[in-house]
């Protein structure tokens, strides 16, 4: 990668960062359930760059959330599940088929991809990361857990939908993204 594109992702990756510190929405349901539109910004560096630069960009939000807010390693692996499941899937996708019906294509497919990946991953780690009952997460699923992961994918997929173009442009303009390094939608 040059310097501008580890400009861009580390940019965006920040960004991400704080949104997920400053955006904390609960879901009223589960209120422990939050919230935040950091995935939006990975989602754009996988549009741009690939679904690797995206998954790694993943997991440096990961470890360093892990590291400085507290939630330790359980936290840093269902984030990384979940942004993982849903930035890959959508940006492989994009690559495929670079258009707007790859964008919505890759994003639908990359909600589906994390509330697949968010189900086992909370009947496994959420009964130890929340000390809690296996059966108590196993009753949660359902009603609470799977359309807040489902809300939250989509939410951040339409989002990222509807200005991914815009900020796309405006790093083309501005000369910190090469046409070529960037896919149109």
């Amino acid at each position: 990668m040059d310097v501008k594109k580890i400009a861009n992702v580390g940019v965006l990756t920040a960004l991400s960062l704080i949104l997920m510190l400053l955006i904390k929405i609960p879901y009223p349901p589960m209120p422990f359930l939050l919230y935040d539109p950091g995935d939006i910004p990975i989602l754009i560096i996988g549009f741009l760059f690939g679904p690797v630069v995206a998954l790694i960009s993943t997991l440096i939000n990961s470890v360093i959330m892990a590291a400085f807010v507290g939630d330790g390693i359980y936290g840093a692996l269902m984030h990384f599940l979940s942004t993982g499941a849903l930035v890959g899937v959508a940006a492989y996708i994009y690559h495929k088929s670079h258009n707007k019906k790859g964008a919505v294509k890759g994003l639908i497919a990359g909600t589906l991809a994390m509330v697949a990946i968010m189900v086992p991953a909370n009947l496994v780690i959420t009964p130890i990361f929340m000390g809690v009952d296996y059966k108590q997460v196993l009753s949660m699923i359902l009603p609470f857990i799977l359309p807040f992961n489902l809300i939250k994918a989509l939410t951040n997929s339409m989002v990222t939908f509807l200005v991914y173009k815009r900020i796309a442009d405006f790093l083309r303009r501005t000369g910190l993204l090469r046409i070529d390094n960037t896919i149109k939608v």
